[in-house]
Parts: structure tokens; sequence; C-alpha cells
């Protein structure tokens, strides 16, 4: 069975045209390179070894003609004339071939037809939204991490769509990867097991009916936690009666637009210049500060939170505004969590680990907790950070 997919390996390789090119390539520097050693070495000092053949062959096939070392016998010069017809059309079936490939992949990367196997820290967008340009530019302004080259996005819109996103300098090197975000053979062309973050978006692309986006989102958040569960991933939904699903699923963040927009309208209509803070803060390209999470030094783990307070109000740049409990891979935490939980004997305290564990809630923020509340472990420090 090995033997027969080590065979099947070399006859894909050997079907591949620049391989078949290559032996060509080979196979005429060796024979026309030898033929015209024999036939000039007795006669001809410039060729006293077979590597001058060899030489003599590679640069007459190849047109570039040093004049080094001429053929001075009949055989030799007829030889040389075959070498050099053959060359400038081989050249021209080169250069074809080659402008030939540049065009089909480009065409596949419009078509959305490529795979991305050796992309790796990438965020992959599942879905499609009217405003998608905002959302991407918003993305690629406002990351340290990611960049247009580290952005696949998973749609079925149009080709057009996606040229039209690269017209602007910023997103002109997107991936697109067309099929349904939701299925398998979509993801894994994405390289979904490599990527760094995952959003799935509410695609409003192909229905507006709310139930069914969320359906999708659900399903799709379902699809890629069983092929990479560790990978980080984003969820919107547009009714809280699916978060549970997305729960189970163990997704690591959930977005409620709609929640988002009314709270801020609300608030907005309470407190004067609400909107304004937060779009201050969320947006980079307006405000001088923005809202951030960074990671806690070892050293504070399991200490007070006055301590970590007292470290960064060092900074001239930073202000810690609370912490962030339970960040990273749900799984990985919960399985952590439940050893912890088993190393007691006491069954009583034990069922109440136990509880603890099922209840742990993913990514929950404590601002300006106590002085004595201690940092635990996997928990991120919530900062408003000075960026100009």
């Amino acid at each position: 069975m090995k033997n027969k997919q080590v065979l099947r390996r070399i006859e894909q390789r050997f079907a591949s045209p620049f391989t078949q090119m290559a032996v060509f390539f080979l196979s005429v520097f060796i024979v026309t390179g030898f033929v015209v050693f024999i036939l000039e070495y007795r006669s001809n000092t410039q060729f006293s070894d077979v590597f001058d053949g060899f030489w003599w062959a590679i640069i007459t096939f190849s047109t570039t003609g040093y004049g080094d070392k001429v053929p001075v016998t009949p055989g030799g010069r007829i030889v040389a004339v075959v070498s050099i017809f053959m060359g400038i059309a081989a050249m021209s079936a080169l250069s074809g071939s080659l402008a030939s490939v540049f065009v089909d992949r480009n065409s596949r990367a419009r078509r959305g037809l490529m795979d991305f196997p050796k992309l790796t820290n990438h965020l992959i967008i599942c879905g499609w939204k009217d405003h998608m340009k905002d959302i991407l530019l918003d993305i690629v302004r406002g990351s340290s991490v990611f960049t247009d080259r580290t952005i696949v996005i998973i749609s079925n819109v149009d080709s057009e769509r996606i040229e039209e996103l690269k017209e602007q300098d910023d997103l002109s090197d997107i991936k697109f990867v067309r099929g349904d975000y939701f299925s398998e053979s979509a993801l894994n062309r994405a390289n979904v097991q490599a990527a760094k973050k995952i959003i799935v978006i509410a695609d409003t692309f192909e229905t507006k009916a709310p139930s069914e986006i969320d359906a999708k989102t659900v399903m799709t958040v379902l699809t890629i936690k069983s092929m990479a569960r560790d990978v980080y991933t984003c969820a919107e939904i547009l009714d809280r009666k699916y978060e549970s699903y997305l729960k189970s699923a163990l997704c690591d963040e959930i977005l409620f637009s709609r929640d988002f927009s009314r709270r801020i309208l609300a608030n907005s209509s309470i407190t004067n210049g609400m909107s304004h803070i937060m779009q201050d803060l969320l947006s980079p390209d307006i405000g001088t500060t923005k809202i951030t999470t960074a990671d806690i030094p070892r050293e504070f783990i399991g200490r007070p939170y006055r301590d970590y307070r007292d470290d960064v109000q060092g900074s001239a740049n930073r202000i810690l505004i609370g912490v962030l409990e339970n960040t990273g891979s749900p799984n990985r935490m919960k399985l952590e969590a439940l050893r912890d939980a088993q190393k007691t004997s006491d069954v009583s305290a034990l069922v109440t680990n136990l509880q603890k564990v099922k209840g742990l809630e993913v990514n929950r923020p404590q601002f300006i907790p106590d002085d004595d509340y201690v940092l635990k472990q996997h928990s991120r420090a919530i900062l408003l950070e000075r960026i100009r």
C-alpha cells in the first residue's frame, strides 16, 4: 500500500508541466554536451573534458552565447545549430507556460478558488456584510497583529465585491475563499487549523431572516470546533436565544450586535456624550486613546490586585481599569479546572468545585475590583492606552 502511494506521488510530480520541462532541459544539456565533447575534444582544445561540453550546451541552449567555447568540426557545428533553434523554441514555450501559470493563478484567486495551506496565525472571517470594507479597514488599521496579507474571507459573495475591496491600498492583499463558510471544505481551504482567530459574522448576503442567519452561525462554530478546537472563535448573533447553543459549542466569544446598539442608544439618553465616548474608545482613527487588554506578568498571578495596579501606575501611557477573567481556550481552561477540582478528598468540596467548573464563564470582566482581589490564571488586564 505504501509503495503504491509513493508511486502515485511520483507520477503526480512528473505529470506537472514544469517537471516535464525540467527533465527535457536536463536531457538536452546532457545529450548535446556529451555529443559535442565527443566530436570536438580531439581537434578543439576548448573542449578538454566533458564538463566543457555541458557548459557549452547550457550557454548555447539558453541562447546566451558567451562565445568562450566554439565548435570547429562540421558535426559540432550541426549540433550547435540544432541546439540554438531548440533553445529558442524551448525558451518561448517556457515563457508562455510561466505566463499561463500566473494568469491562471490570478484568475483562481479572483474567483476564490485558491487554497492557503501555508498560511499561519491568520484571521478568518466567515460571512459577509454590506459594510464589509469599513469592518476590514478598522481591523487592519487598529490591529498590531493582522494585516491584509493575513486575513481570509470565506463567503459566496461575488468576486466583483472582493475586487472592490482590493482597490483599497490597505486591503490589496486580502485572501478570498469562495464557498459556504460553515462547510469543512471551505474551512480547510482557509487552513482553519493554523488560524490565530476566527470571526463568524451575522451574514446578511444570502438571507435577511435573523433565525436563518443565527442558525448558520451556530452551525459554523460547531464545524470549526470539531476541526480546530483550540482556535479562538468569536461569533456574532442577532437573537439571544441562540446563545446557549454557542456556549455548548465552546464558542470563545459571543457578540450581541443588536443588544450593543440598543444599549448605546439607551445610555446616550441617560448620560450625555456616551456615544462619543464609545466611538473614541473603539475607533483608532478618531480618538487618542483605546481600550485594550494585555497579558498580566506571571509574577503577579496569585497576588492581590493592588500590587499589579501600583505597578501599572508607573506608566504614563496606560491606566488599569480592571481584569478580564478566563481568557483563552474554554476547553483547555475547563480541563485544567476539572483537574484542580478533583484534587480534594472532601466529597462536598469536590461537588462544589465541579459546580464551579460547570459554571465557568469565559471572558468575564471585573472592573475596578477590590484591592484584595486575587489575580487568577488565564486573566488579562483591561487597560486604557494612549495611542498618540
